[in-house]
């Protein structure tokens, strides 16, 4: 805030070391399994990657190939618009840990100069492998052998631990040196149904590097191999949890986080993706346009059939809407120390990095000052008669006024609009 910055005190730790965080964009993969979500079509989706990556999100996982033959078929035309627009985005593309499900990815990966990854995942809690039927011998063989058919042919992966967060740490560790000793590139720490706690986050984070290290050193060529094995973080929001996980496993040390934009995915979802952009704008990161996010979340809202709630952080129209009068009052106070001022005053999140601003209404609780600006945001004169006669049909109602019947009020009553 300009010439005032000391004022903005927080009792926040400062987050240091964030500018590096990336982020893996499952929108339109594991954000379309939510049961009620509409699938858009393959030139929306074409069109909502380009959005994405405006946004400057760098990796998106994309399909699951060897799921259909029209998965297959989606999966190519996906990577083609890529090349012919030159976007900069990795694709990604999820499969079971079997060869026969990463061929598919290989087979797209030699018609691209760019790198198409694969990312099998293996359930390793011992709840989902009583549930298939799975030794956790079977699980490190499969993890061996997928890693082996992607690596044969070619093709850079990473391997999705899923259920990671309800794994034992020795069992954790044993996957861990698996993946690595075959090859992985990317370790994705799955909380797969939002069991974990942000301390639980950074914790499992610190030990699956710690796990990384001692696998890399007991590699024969063990020089930079370290290094070069992400960390990434995939979560879900079962105890609305997802974001405050995210951040905490980022602060641990994960490299990437994945999660999908609205928050989009089955059962409660997953990491709502804007409110991680905006943690890492506010951090320092500079990768980001956060001036694209809204608009992008509008648009994927609209193609997924999943309506915006009202009161979603960043991106609901009521995120910087208020008709409290104290706090219209003080807004209205704020703007003479000019835009962040006011952005700031009554809000944590600055409006206008989103491209959007404060917005006051007048409703059952506001006061004079909110029955001033509405009355100035229509043209009508800010005088006391006018003042009142908003302020007496606001309180009269159950909910805010609209321009438009603010308007109607003050010409019903024969005053000049």
């Amino acid at each position: 805030m300009s010439g005032s910055s000391e004022e903005l005190f927080t009792w926040n730790p400062r987050s240091r070391g964030l500018d590096h965080v990336g982020i893996e964009d499952d929108s339109l993969r594991d954000g379309l399994q939510g049961a009620f979500v509409h699938h858009p079509s393959l030139e929306v989706k074409k069109s909502l990657i380009e959005s994405s990556a405006a946004i400057g999100v760098g990796a998106a996982m994309l399909g699951f190939p060897s799921s259909s033959p029209e998965a297959r078929a989606e999966a190519a035309e996906l990577v083609e618009h890529l090349d012919r627009r030159g976007i900069p985005m990795v694709p990604r593309f999820l499969a079971l840990a079997d060869p026969a499900s990463i061929a598919p990815i290989t087979e797209l990966n030699r018609g691209t100069d760019r790198d198409v990854w694969a990312d099998f995942f293996v359930g390793c809690s011992p709840l989902r492998r009583r549930v298939e039927g799975w030794t956790l011998d079977s699980v490190l063989d499969r993890i061996t052998a997928a890693g082996s058919a992607a690596r044969d042919g070619g093709t850079r992966f990473g391997v999705s631990l899923e259920d990671a967060t309800r794994t034992p740490p020795e069992e954790i560790a044993q996957m861990v040196h698996a993946a690595v000793g075959a090859g992985a590139e990317v370790l994705t720490v799955c909380d797969t149904v939002g069991e974990s706690t942000p301390e639980g986050a950074a914790h499992i984070v610190r030990a699956v590097r710690a796990a990384v290290q001692r696998a890399v050193a007991g590699l024969p060529s063990a020089a930079g191999r370290g290094a070069e094995v992400q960390i990434w973080w995939h979560g879900h929001d079962d105890r609305g949890l997802a974001v405050a996980n995210a951040l905490a496993a980022a602060e641990a040390g994960a490299d990437t986080i994945s999660g999908a934009f609205l928050g989009l995915g089955e059962r409660a979802g997953n990491t709502a993706l804007e409110s991680v952009l905006m943690y890492l704008y506010q951090a320092g990161h500079q990768g980001y346009r956060m001036d694209r996010v809204f608009g992008h979340c509008r648009r994927l809202g609209e193609a997924t059939g999943t309506p915006v709630r009202r009161n979603a952080p960043l991106v609901g129209d009521q995120a910087f809407a208020t008709c409290t009068g104290t706090h219209v009052a003080a807004l209205v106070k704020a703007r003479r120390w000019g835009r962040e001022a006011e952005d700031l005053v009554f809000s944590s999140v600055p409006a206008a990095v989103l491209g959007r601003t404060q917005s006051i209404m007048v409703g059952p609780t506001s006061g004079r000052a909110a029955a001033r600006e509405a009355l100035a945001s229509v043209g009508a004169p800010v005088d006391d008669g006018n003042v009142d006669a908003v302020l007496a049909r606001a309180r009269s109602r159950d909910r805010w006024l609209e321009p438009s019947e603010i308007r109607e009020l003050l010409e019903v009553g024969g005053m000049p609009v």
